[in-house]
């Protein structure tokens, strides 16, 4: 716990430090507030204020007694020698924590004159603040988001079609993984690792309890009946502390129970296929009680059921996954076929670069995307984080076919994965949604009432 503290306020420390010495803030200009950091890095007031006692040793800022913080005004940034590539990416970002580094290494070797930049903005405002940043003189030369991030950009023209520069990459890529990224108007980012969203368990909790682990065939009468067992009163002051099943009611997870109950999310949705899937939320919330449910606007706690061993699955992605062993989860989570439905379907997440067409130096960022993509490299970062490479070449080495037909992928196909901005083109939809949802998290509305409510919101 105390390394995972010291993570957090020293990967902010060092986010806030790059803001600073790029010039996004410049001296004299006041950093965010600390509840606003607290709130946009997704960080406890005590990680906060060690990050900025931290900046404050090191002479960036100066704290102003009932004013806020400032970027020392004495503070004298000297000018760049080599030649700079700068990238600037969603915050907070997995991938940036367990891969870019080794990326950024791998390139530095080849072109040693170079030297790479990272700037880290909120991802929940990314390009707000990417917008801003440029009318203050920041010009990144790449551009790192996420899939969800790409579909709410409203300025893809200005990024380069990267099509026929990388026609090669491309073509070795998983064509289902390239194709969300392209329009009508090209290829504007280059996907450099993706994630299915699956199920994921702690085969410890399943041998402590003397329960099967989950096997290629297993039905939903299995997987239920494997959760009560493992929901358990383990210390005997009659409240469950331990649950079979952890589940959110984040837009990019409960999802893929739906997809797997034959919802389609537009005007042919089914209504007793919304019926079944909220019926099944409410039977294992409250009915049953062998789950436990995180909700994204409150704490992390049951977010991190699975990782502190309070929860036996968990719907995860190879991304999140890593960035739990980075947090050192006590032990290494095994994957399980998702038998919540008659539909074999899933959710798809994604991070991908993109190429800004004023970039100092187009061709030298074309090369930084295809070393972030050498067969070599990815093979490495598969095997040392877990991250799933869009290489179908590497994801064939580094696992079996079993692991991978788990995860929706076989014969170097991804089967039935969708991202979220493929469900809902228009994200307001996806708004509303959440929002008519509140009262059934709670247990306070019936499925019957909200699937009335989402017909009508999707037709």
């Amino acid at each position: 716990m105390r390394r995972d503290n010291e993570f957090r306020y020293s990967r902010l420390a060092h986010i806030l430090r790059e803001q600073i010495m790029s010039g996004f803030i410049k001296p004299g200009e006041y950093l965010l507030s600390e509840n606003e950091l607290c709130k946009y890095y997704g960080l406890s007031r005590t990680s906060v204020r060690k990050s900025l006692d931290q900046l404050l040793k090191e002479g960036l800022i100066v704290k102003k007694v009932g004013q806020g913080t400032i970027v020392s005004p004495d503070l004298v940034i000297p000018p760049d020698e080599k030649r700079t590539l700068r990238i600037v990416a969603t915050s907070p970002s997995h991938f940036v924590d367990n891969c870019l580094g080794a990326i950024v290494d791998a390139f530095q070797a080849r072109y040693p004159q170079v030297e790479v930049k990272l700037l880290s903005l909120p991802g929940w405002n990314f390009w707000d603040s990417l917008r801003s940043g440029g009318e203050l003189g920041l010009q990144p030369d790449l551009v790192l988001v996420t899939d969800r991030s790409f579909a709410e950009a409203d300025r893809l023209d200005a990024y380069l079609d990267v099509g026929e520069r990388l026609e090669d990459l491309l073509g070795s890529l998983y064509p289902r993984v390239v194709e969300p990224f392209r329009g009508v108007d090209g290829q504007r980012a280059v996907p450099v690792t993706f994630s299915p969203v699956y199920l994921a368990y702690n085969p410890e909790l399943f041998a402590r309890f003397g329960v099967r682990e989950p096997h290629p065939g297993w039905t939903k009468e299995e997987m239920l009946e494997a959760a009560r067992r493992l929901t358990v009163d383990s210390d005997g002051d009659g409240i469950f502390d331990v649950y079979g099943l952890s589940l959110s009611s984040y837009s990019s997870r409960w999802p893929v129970i739906a997809l797997q109950h034959g919802v389609k999310f537009d005007a042919t949705t089914d209504r007793r296929s919304l019926v079944d899937t909220l019926a099944f939320f409410h039977d294992v919330l409250y009915r049953q009680r062998i789950a436990t449910l995180y909700q994204s606007w409150r704490s992390r706690i049951n977010l991190d059921a699975f990782l502190r061993g309070k929860a036996a699955m968990v719907l995860t992605t190879s991304i999140e996954l890593a960035g739990w062993r980075n947090e050192n989860m006590p032990f290494e989570a095994k994957v399980a076929p998702m038998p919540f439905g008659p539909v074999r379907s899933t959710l798809l997440v994604s991070n991908a670069f993109m190429v800004r067409k004023d970039c100092q130096d187009p061709e030298l960022a074309l090369s930084f995307l295809r070393t972030a993509l050498e067969p070599e490299l990815q093979t490495g970062l598969a095997r040392e984080t877990g991250f799933l490479s869009c290489l179908p070449e590497v994801n064939e080495t580094v696992w079996d076919a079993s692991y991978l037909a788990s995860l929706h992928i076989a014969n170097r196909q991804i089967d039935n994965g969708y991202f979220l901005h493929e469900l809902f083109e228009d994200s307001s939809r996806l708004e509303e949604l959440e929002a008519e949802m509140d009262l059934f998290w709670a247990g306070l509305e019936t499925a019957e009432s909200l699937a009335d409510r989402m017909i009508r919101l999707l037709s």
